[in-house]
């Protein structure tokens, strides 16, 4: 069945879901354009107005994980590091099937670059002390660390158990986001 009259974000959102499902069922490198669109139901065109890879559906994927963590967050006013934590695990574990089958096909690399764009890295840069952008890159990478361990270990630990295992290691002095009195843009 081809879709026609879909908005760009629900033709993206069909492609998504449907490259998930096929990662459930042979490894991804395996995986075809041709076999791609025709599970979501859309033609070449379609695919290569919206995607220029496979791993730029994987992407968009984990950029709205982001999103909708920072929107929840936000959503919350100011709650503290200790909610900030468990709103980012939570967050995770309920896309968990997905996040381990990326993981598993070697693409959880590309939360990197998608967790330093929206905690607005670059431009966090040219504002902050050099003892205040060290701080917020090794946040950066903690996080994303600490989530690829996190998959790798088949994400065992509930949200709760993560976030009071990031409490616990977090460096004494170390500052985040929220000590330093930053905030995520909202205006992502």
């Amino acid at each position: 069945m081809r879709r026609k009259n879909e908005t760009s974000d629900t033709m993206m959102d069909y492609i998504t879901e449907a490259l998930l499902l096929l990662m459930r069922e042979h490894p991804y490198e395996d995986i075809t354009i041709a076999e791609l669109t025709k599970k979501a139901g859309v033609d070449r065109t379609t695919y290569y107005r919206h995607f220029h890879s496979k791993e730029s559906i994987l992407e968009r994927y984990l950029d709205r994980i982001l999103q909708e963590f920072i929107d929840r967050y936000h959503a919350e006013g100011d709650p503290g590091f200790d909610t900030y934590l468990l709103r980012i695990f939570e967050t995770f574990y309920a896309y968990r099937e997905n996040l381990l089958l990326i993981d598993r096909a070697g693409y959880a690399w590309l939360l990197l670059p998608l967790i330093t764009k929206r905690f607005h890295f670059e431009s966090y840069q040219r504002a902050a002390s050099v003892r205040q952008q060290y701080a917020v890159s090794y946040i950066i990478g903690g996080i994303y660390n600490n989530l690829l361990l996190w998959f790798r270990r088949g994400m065992k630990e509930t949200p709760a158990e993560m976030q009071a295992i990031a409490r616990t290691i977090r460096p004494e002095g170390a500052l985040t986001m929220l000590d330093a009195g930053e905030r995520m843009p909202k205006d992502l």
